[in-house]
């Protein structure tokens, strides 16, 4: 009987892994149809990374909508999928799972390109993302986003957005 039991749960594990459910390999670049985050062919390069940032900025003065992906309003993730959809590049939409794309880097080694991830309203996980757009100065990185004000242009390192920081991934 407990041969019978740890063949069952051999098989499930095996079963599992092979639905994806144990992969942590969270890559771009992964050609796999079935992955949502599929985005062959596409190379993080200066033209990439330009058209996402001009694309977010096109919307600089859009209104805040919560769920909205028009010109008519937009939430955080609505105005980072809807940059990267314009080189191609499918991220899932919402914020905290954003997050777990990519690879992370330290707030100090973001380049224009990165997303960046905070956790606000004294919540408890990711629910804010925006694009960096400039590093002018080590000390002023400039970073697009849609806030309560509309889609705006910020600052990383001001009091209130270091202390809601929670990570920078390298998207792809």
């Amino acid at each position: 009987m407990r041969s019978k039991h740890l063949f069952f749960i051999l098989c499930s594990l095996v079963l599992m892994s092979h639905c994806g459910l144990f992969n942590k390999n969270k890559n771009l670049n992964n050609n796999n149809p079935n992955n949502n985050t599929s985005n062959s062919n596409v190379r993080y390069n200066a033209k990439v990374i330009t058209t996402v940032v001009n694309t977010a900025r096109s919307y600089v003065g859009t209104p805040y909508r919560y769920g909205g992906v028009t010109e008519d309003g937009l939430d955080c993730s609505g105005l980072v999928t809807l940059a990267f959809q314009s080189v191609k590049l499918k991220l899932p939409r919402v914020s905290a799972e954003m997050a777990t794309i990519g690879r992370e880097v330290n707030v100090r080694d973001v380049h224009v390109g990165d997303l960046v991830f905070f956790v606000t309203n004294d919540g408890t996980r990711i629910n804010h993302v925006g694009i960096v757009t400039e590093r002018k100065s080590p000390d002023n990185v400039q970073f697009i986003h849609s806030a309560n004000s509309g889609v705006r242009e910020d600052n990383l390192f001001t009091k209130y957005y270091q202390s809601t920081f929670a990570k920078a991934t390298r998207p792809f």
